[in-house]
């Protein structure tokens, strides 16, 4: 009787038994991806060893310089049946040591599944708060079932609900509150806000704002999921509805977002001037007064990924000025 992985890691339990034959059940894939930014220059030879389902797929040594091919960050993949366990150890030997005589600085273990469909990624960071002789304090001593993770035990089995989704710039990209392990597709909603998000709707108004040195905005925010947190560029472009021969310039941003509910994050305060590099600050502005002015947000992380939503504004006939009153001019 065959065992399936598989149905431990979903149910965080045990191994549970059953057989499968289908075609998809024997094109599962993960990919193991190995790390060591945070020892960098600290760490020589690394020794990646995987086995699936108790076969071997993996026994490789990186020793490369930082830059070169051979050199971390490094990925490995792992095929087999879906449900097959994939069992993964990692040994780190600190620079001059002889990894044929020497023991590892840090050894991280793991135990998952290969799973069918899109393929995950098990990330494996090499930390200074598991190396011996990093400086950084005593490393604890785990139970064989268990490894040092983040410098305390945590279990060698990796749920697959803790597996994420796998993209070319994983690397870069670790999971975040705004990007999560197990992300879905990327998305952005226009809204607006001084000091908090709010929802703006297509045909909604807003007023001409006048900045303190002479231009004239409107106040944008955003909510947004599956992108990361920092380091995200925000853009913002527009065009007049009934002109759109000559557009506000655009405008970017690159500001870290904030905690949102309902799994999304949003930025807010993003003063965008509708007057950006008008010769006349005093004239060009009224052009914009009483028309519709289509606005598009989009959001772009370091991994590539991307998404954008549009917005049909109606400008107010007056401008606001910064005592709170309005007026025509």
């Amino acid at each position: 009787m065959a065992y399936r992985f598989l149905s431990g890691l979903l149910a965080g339990a045990v191994l549970l038994a059953a057989c499968s034959s289908s075609d998809d059940d024997a094109n599962a894939s993960l990919v193991l991806g190995v790390q060591d930014e945070m020892v960098a220059g600290a760490i020589g030879a690394v020794h990646v060893v995987a086995t699936v389902d108790g076969e071997s797929a993996v026994d490789a040594t990186v020793s490369g310089a930082a830059g070169t091919a051979d050199a971390l960050p490094k990925e490995f993949n792992l095929k087999g049946r879906s449900g097959a366990r994939a069992d993964v150890r990692v040994d780190a030997y600190a620079i001059g040591q002889d990894p044929k005589t020497a023991p590892p600085a840090i050894t991280r273990t793991a135990s998952t599944g290969l799973v069918a469909g899109t393929p995950t990624l098990l990330r494996i960071q090499l930390d200074p708060r598991c190396m011996a002789g990093g400086g950084l304090g005593a490393v604890p001593v785990c139970a064989a079932d268990q490894s040092c993770v983040a410098g305390a035990c945590a279990p060698n089995l990796v749920p697959f609900d803790q597996l994420e989704d796998y993209d070319t710039g994983w690397a870069a990209a670790p999971p975040d509150i705004c990007r999560p392990a197990r992300h879905g597709a990327p998305e952005v909603i226009t809204g607006t806000g001084q000091t908090d998000y709010a929802t703006l709707t297509d045909g909604q108004t807003l007023s001409l704002e006048k900045g303190p040195q002479g231009g004239h905005h409107v106040w944008i925010a955003l909510r947004m999921k599956n992108l990361r947190q920092t380091g995200s560029r925000t853009f913002i472009t527009a065009k007049l509805v009934d002109d759109s021969s000559a557009p506000p310039a655009p405008a970017g941003y690159v500001f870290t977002f904030e905690r949102d509910e309902g799994a999304y994050c949003k930025l807010w305060g993003l003063r965008y001037q509708l007057d950006s590099g008008a010769a006349n600050l005093g004239e060009d502005y009224k052009r914009f007064l009483g028309r519709q002015l289509e606005v598009t947000v989009e959001v772009a992380d370091s991994t590539g990924a991307k998404a954008s939503s549009t917005r049909t504004i109606q400008i107010a006939n007056q401008i606001l000025w910064p005592d709170g009153t309005t007026s025509c001019q």
